[in-house]
């Protein structure tokens, strides 16, 4: 699943996602003046410095499960997690550890 995303959502060489979802689901926006990570039930995920060039998305579920996929980075991680509340129980913030991998695996 994740591999599909990372590849642009190519199935058996032809693209099976209508022309630009992917990029709509997955990037930043600006909804009434304010910016909004998410789309399409994908999160976009700030890259180390704040930006989002590497144009990395997660799916996340409430207690701590992730698919992250940086496609500049052709890094994928999955999580399963099961966390005591589905907020603020993380040893470190998920999005730090997701782009400390990624920078490490450059």
């Amino acid at each position: 699943f994740a591999q599909f995303f990372l590849d642009g959502g190519i199935s058996n060489g032809r693209s099976v996602l209508p022309d630009g979802w992917l990029k709509e689901a997955t990037a930043p926006r600006l909804i009434g003046g304010k910016q909004v990570d998410y789309g399409y039930m994908w999160w976009s995920c700030p890259d180390s410095d704040g930006t989002f060039t590497d144009g990395a998305f997660t799916a996340r579920g409430i207690f701590g499960q992730y698919i992250y996929i940086n496609p500049a980075q052709r890094v994928v991680i999955v999580t399963l997690s099961q966390r005591s509340k589905p907020r603020f129980a993380e040893g470190i913030v998920d999005n730090d550890f997701f782009n400390s991998v990624a920078a490490t695996l450059r």
